[in-house]
């Protein structure tokens, strides 16, 4: 199990670095029923992701055809050549055509519904999951790892639940030090996000670009 989890730890630890929701998150805390609404996101964003890691796990492992011998097959190396100039193409544009920052605009329509907003929050957690590229970018080649490896089915699962916990830290961390220590919580997410919302093209492509030459040299040498 240890060897598993080494494994993808790369790609997890990638996989959470999420300006996107770190800057939603530090939003939604910040506003009315901050706690209350943080923690009907945080629920939708690791349930999504969870359901991701169980139904793409097995789905990565099959189109990447692993041999039964132990050897992995030569699709599961394309695979990883794949993503790997997917994400490089991905640096490339965020370069040349940096994608639109919209957190703010989404906390701020989501903030102007009246008590918990329950069913808005609950949207707004699906969507900004869905479409957190950052993260699912780096989340599927994590997965596909753990797909094709031979290692026990508990195991698999252990380093399934750990995938999740990690890339799912931006959510789940804020509400975490918030709940636990109001006031550093603030300063020290306030200093993170503004570092983070400072920088988010950058972070962004460098995320792209570093594991994108990764899985490009990880395929190339055959695993």
């Amino acid at each position: 199990m240890g060897s598993l989890i080494t494994e993808i730890l790369p790609l997890a630890a990638g996989a959470a670095i999420s300006p996107t929701i770190l800057t939603l998150s530090v939003l939604i805390l910040s506003g009315p029923h901050g706690k209350a609404r943080q923690t009907v996101f945080t629920i939708v964003n690791v349930s999504l992701m969870a359901a991701f890691a169980i139904f793409g796990a097995n789905y990565l492992s099959h189109i990447a055809g692993k041999h039964h011998s132990g050897k992995v097959h030569t699709a599961s190396l394309m695979v990883d050549i794949t993503l790997g100039v997917v994400l490089i193409l991905l640096a490339v544009r965020e370069h040349f055509t940096p994608a639109k920052d919209t957190e703010k605009d989404q906390a701020d329509d989501a903030s102007k519904s009246k008590g918990l907003a329950i069913p808005r929050y609950a949207l707004l957690g699906v969507v900004m999951t869905i479409t957190n590229f950052t993260t699912l970018a780096l989340f599927l080649p994590a997965l596909k790892v753990i797909g094709v490896s031979h290692s026990p089915s508990s195991d698999k699962l252990v380093a399934e639940i750990f995938l999740v916990i990690v890339a799912t830290i931006t959510a789940w961390l804020p509400l975490l030090l918030t709940a636990v220590a109001p006031k550093p919580a603030a300063r020290i997410l306030g200093g993170i996000n503004q570092f983070t919302t400072t920088y988010k093209h950058q972070i962004v492509e460098g995320v792209f670009l570093v594991f994108g030459i990764y899985l490009l040299v990880k395929g190339l040498r055959g695993g």
